[in-house]
């Protein structure tokens, strides 16, 4: 039997998948703020993760982390008080948008 390498032999191969697999990440982040209204919430203002929870039923400490990473990504954007705001992308998130995917309600 030959002695499988366990490197890509591709050295792209590596960025890549993390790539794809970060790109589902992003897209599942997306969907998730999508179903629990963010963006409707916060239209009027910033809100705390905490206000956000509260809102949405969610469980505080995940919906921070999932708050951060579509701040990383420009989805929502965090002010220096640790509140979530409205951008241009998260404003296509909102239930009065024209066109809004029917699968995010």
């Amino acid at each position: 039997m030959s002695e499988q390498n366990s490197q890509p032999s591709d050295p792209s191969a590596l960025p890549r998948m993390t790539q794809l697999t970060f790109g589902f990440m992003a897209s599942q982040a997306v969907h998730v703020a999508a179903r629990l209204g963010v963006a409707d919430l916060v239209e009027d203002g910033p809100k705390t993760a905490d206000e956000l929870a509260v809102a949405t039923g969610a469980h505080t400490p995940s919906l921070r982390r999932l708050l951060l990473l579509l701040a990383s990504l420009g989805v929502f954007a965090e002010d220096a008080e640790g509140r979530f705001q409205q951008t241009p992308l998260s404003s296509t998130l909102r239930s009065d948008t024209p066109n809004r995917s029917e699968t995010w309600r």
